[in-house]
């Protein structure tokens, strides 16, 4: 069902909203914030994606964000609350024997001002968009920390890292974090 909503519906209405709302939360929520060995759920059955958050790349973090802004520009669209149904799931002709294509909400994708001033779509939203982009940088350091630890590269006598490079977080991403 949800590959028949997704391959055929509008860019935009309730169900496409959701639809994109439900895509971040299984990106995210759908994992283990760290690898517990595959441990099964109280029904007996592993429900999470294989990657833990800890692990996940700066490229997977970079698609999360996009679609996370790309949402808040949908959101704040005036065709944002309407029900636009895809075509397949429409029947091919109404009660009265005419086309349902004549009836679908027109887009509007003008800003609605008033949400676009709302503490939801300014403060809100930015705290959990600064959250995503510190993981981002976060997600750099990891495999290079894990690296030099699996190396033995740590001279405990020194307190430092010998024979490795500096951890190298790309400026771009600093800038995406600032």
């Amino acid at each position: 069902m949800v590959t028949r909503i997704i391959g055929h519906q509008f860019p935009y209405g309730r169900l496409y909203n959701n639809t994109c709302i439900a895509n971040i939360i299984a990106r995210v929520c759908a994992r283990q914030p760290y690898s517990n060995d595959d441990a099964p759920d109280a029904d007996g059955y592993n429900l999470h994606l294989v990657d833990c958050l800890v692990d996940l790349p700066p490229e997977k973090w970079k698609k999360v964000i996009s679609q996370f802004e790309e949402l808040r520009k949908n959101l704040l669209r005036q065709d944002a609350a309407l029900l636009v149904l895809p075509e397949e799931l429409c029947d091919e002709e109404d009660d009265n024997g005419g086309d349902t294509q004549d009836e679908l909400p027109s887009q509007n994708d003008s800003v609605n001002p008033l949400l676009e001033s709302s503490q939801e779509f300014t403060q809100s939203y930015n705290k959990v968009l600064q959250s995503l982009k510190f993981h981002m940088c976060l997600s750099h350091i990891r495999p290079q920390f894990e690296k030099a630890l699996q190396m033995g590269s740590f001279s405990e006598q020194k307190g430092s890292f010998a024979d490795e490079e500096a951890v190298v977080i790309p400026y771009d991403d600093i800038q995406a974090f600032e």
